[in-house]
């Protein structure tokens, strides 16, 4: 009888654990992990314990976009961080650049995706055509990703003039960068 509960509290815990693991690495809108539109970037070494944030100075970033880079255990920059510059004392995240694919969207897309995750789980607001890339914007997460032109067919890889639509991308087209943009709520 006493190891029905022993067993429901081992359970509880590893769930506990295993779920705050999802949650740190977990893309959403306005979410990255811990970090959300109101996390101040003089919080992020607090936030952010198992990475190494560099070493940033506010007092002379301030009306400056000087980024912010996330270092993960093996030195590599896992993010870049742009802060979003309010007032003297209220500095906070405006866009994060995921450079680590151990960040993902509850639906599997990291920044190792192909279009085919994005085109197969998310609604595509808008796509951009510019010289060098196409940029996905998708709203649901509060996200852009960039898909370089190289991947597209030749007649769409020349042209930043052409309307590019979804279904000309190939499914295998990889992602080049991954942005995600925090915004404030309004009261």
């Amino acid at each position: 009888m006493k190891l029905i509960p022993l067993f429901s509290i081992l359970s509880l815990i590893l769930f506990t654990s295993c779920n705050s693991s999802t949650s740190e690495t977990l893309i959403a809108k306005n979410q990255l992990g811990l970090l959300n539109p109101e996390t101040k970037i003089d919080e992020l070494s607090l936030v952010l314990k198992k990475d190494s944030v560099a070493e940033f100075d506010l007092k002379s970033s301030f009306n400056t976009t000087n980024e912010i880079e996330i270092f993960n255990k093996e030195g590599e920059i896992s993010l870049i961080i742009e802060p979003n510059y309010q007032s003297d004392s209220l500095i906070t995240i405006s866009e994060i650049q995921i450079l680590d694919p151990k960040y993902q969207t509850k639906k599997g897309l990291t920044i190792d995706s192909s279009f085919k995750t994005i085109y197969k789980n998310y609604k595509i607001d808008n796509i951009q055509n510019s010289i060098n890339s196409v940029i996905l914007s998708i709203d649901e997460i509060g996200a852009y990703l960039v898909i370089d032109k190289k991947h597209l067919p030749s007649k769409l890889r020349f042209d930043s003039e052409t309307k590019i639509e979804a279904n000309q991308i190939p499914n295998e087209a990889p992602l080049k960068y991954f942005w995600l943009r925090f915004e404030k709520s309004t009261p």
